[in-house]
């Protein structure tokens, strides 16, 4: 081949390329719907779950699908082959890599058909892969997917789905499709760091267990009044005790079982938590634009029931400040479960969350913040936290302090700092016990950027160490944002921030969608903070060099140390 037509061959291709990515990024936004029905029995004797699963998939691509991809996730916990050991491992963490066998969790009995015909399930990993549709599924069409699957309950110690004993953390549990959007599949492997990405649509699950436990579950109770009278007595016999036992024993499980049926439409996950030792409480709040009534429940154990005897109040909270600034909650209810969970102090799902590990009373309202929080940010805005982990963590740590510093001034919360509290005599000479929530993330910032260990922003999660997954995507993303805030003023920031809830609610935003929404709303130029700030390793750095006053004229003179024009 010549050189002029290697040269025209190539530019050829190059248009090609662009073509399809104008192609691509020009195409109308879509999003798929996935509707499940799950029937599911605990067997809490050999901490088992039996279930039968019915998918409605609606293709509302402009694609013809031949295949649809699952995830399993309950085989991250099957053997030393998966992506979540791997992951482990290389974050020093041994204890699912040298675990026994009857310590793990697996998914199997399949036997999926899709329109009443059987197909094969191909792994790509040990937790997930596909299936070929015996017809090619047509743009505004429908099939019908069924499987029953058996899970191994893996101990709670390893990340978050588990049991301790016959205390039940039931998330990421179902077969369930991958998202399907403008660039195709995402099938993600089960990970510790970097979450989940799943299709909105509805749940109606059935599940059946002793007559003696108490459950919490994404949705609402639609079945048995008799539940819902029953836990509000328990609500009631809480609310009035003045002592609690320090027994954290169980007691046997009733030998009758009930069956307890959620429901609940445009969310993206289900999970559900039952303990037979669990304290209940009740509350409600009232929402600040819609004025709707939302439910509010928390559930806890006999570990630190002191802290938790407020817990309402935290969550009413976090539910009312959150839609104040954002927009209201979608949902009739909300609730916080007291458990033990490996990845982290807290984990969000719909609705519901658990929180476990807290130091304090202060720590519990920051968790439960945090985790209600998650309601808006991965709940219903629900972007793929695989990609960018700021969209969701970082905002809503953001969101976490600003309802810290609202309801806990510096006189509260210095000396319960973790630096302060780890601080010694640094604590006296320094002041640590004199910063504020915002403060105190700064200056554990600062201490990892003196490492020079600092990762951009806008990283992926599998690309972030261990370390700057928490102190980049969450605590420097989240004074990020306070800056931003600053920036903008209160009254606008919260203007944009409730245009971005109501143009992508129930959606998948991207960066780019939240990077337009908030620079059109705004009106401003915000490039520093999109492409400096999110995208770089380059530092805010302003340093007063001078001032000057002649009467009542005052004049500072400002250097820009760092490493962008960033606005002072």
């Amino acid at each position: 081949m010549r050189k002029d037509e290697i040269v025209f061959s190539l530019s050829l291709s190059a248009i090609i390329f662009l073509g399809s990515l104008n192609s691509l990024f020009s195409q109308a936004y879509f999003q798929q719907e996935v509707n499940y029905k799950i029937n599911v029995k605990l067997n809490d004797a050999k901490n088992t779950l039996k279930a039968y699963e019915e998918i409605e998939y609606i293709n509302n691509s402009p694609d013809v699908l031949n295949e649809i991809w699952f995830h399993l996730w309950p085989n991250a916990y099957k053997d030393n082959s998966s992506s979540l050991v791997k992951q482990q491992v290389e974050n020093g963490n041994l204890k699912l890599f040298f675990a026994e066998p009857a310590e793990r969790g697996f998914i199997d009995s399949l036997d999926f058909k899709v329109n009443g015909i059987a197909v094969d399930f191909e792994f790509k990993e040990i937790d997930y892969g596909k299936i070929k549709l015996p017809q090619p599924l047509l743009p505004n069409q429908k099939i019908f997917i069924t499987t029953p699957f058996f899970v191994k309950i893996p101990n709670a110690r390893f990340s978050r789905m588990g049991h301790d004993k016959q205390a039940y953390y039931i998330s990421q549990w179902y077969p369930k499709p991958a998202v399907y959007d403008r660039q195709g599949w995402h099938p993600l492997p089960y990970l510790n760091k970097g979450e989940f990405f799943s299709e909105f649509g509805s749940f109606t699950v059935s599940i059946e267990l002793p007559q003696n436990y108490v459950v919490a579950a994404t949705g609402e109770l639609v079945n048995d009044s008799t539940e819902q009278i029953w836990l509000t007595k328990k609500a009631e016999e809480t609310a009035s005790l003045t002592s609690f036992s320090n027994s954290m024993s169980f007691p046997a499980s009733d030998t009758s079982t009930k069956t307890l049926t959620y429901h609940q439409s445009n969310v993206h996950d289900f999970a559900w938590f039952a303990d037979k030792r669990w304290h209940v409480l009740k509350g409600s709040v009232v929402l600040p634009n819609s004025k709707r009534k939302v439910t509010t429940w928390s559930m806890f154990s006999n570990d630190h029931p002191e802290w938790w005897k407020k817990s309402i109040e935290y969550i009413n909270n976090a539910v009312y400040d959150y839609s104040l600034w954002n927009g209201d909650y979608l949902y009739n209810s909300c609730t916080a479960v007291d458990g033990v969970i490996s990845a982290g102090t807290g984990m969000e799902y719909p609705m519901v969350t658990i929180v476990g590990g807290e130091s304090d009373s202060l720590m519990l309202d920051a968790t439960i913040a945090h985790e209600v929080g998650h309601n808006w940010f991965y709940g219903m805005l629900a972007s793929n936290e695989r990609d960018n982990p700021w969209m969701d963590e970082g905002i809503n740590s953001f969101y976490e302090m600003r309802y810290m510093l609202k309801h806990y001034p510096v006189e509260q919360f210095g000396k319960k700092n973790e630096l302060a509290m780890t601080g010694g005599i640094l604590q006296k000479l320094i002041g640590l016990d004199k910063l504020d929530y915002k403060e105190a993330w700064q200056e554990e910032y600062n201490l990892y950027a003196t490492m020079h260990a600092d990762q951009p922003i806008n990283s992926k999660a599998t690309i972030f160490t261990e370390y700057n997954y928490g102190i980049v995507a969450y605590r420097k993303a989240g004074i990020s944002f306070q800056y931003l805030r600053s920036y903008l003023g209160d009254s606008l920031f919260d203007h944009c921030m409730q245009e971005y809830f109501n143009t992508w609610k129930l959606k998948h935003p991207s960066p780019e969608d939240f990077q337009k929404v908030i620079t059109t709303t705004s009106g401003k130029n915000l490039d520093w903070f999109f492409n400096d700030v999110l995208e770089t390793n380059k530092t805010i750095d302003l340093r007063m060099s001078g001032i000057k006053h002649t009467g009542f004229d005052y004049q500072l003179k400002v250097n820009n140390k760092g490493g962008f024009q960033s606005p002072f």
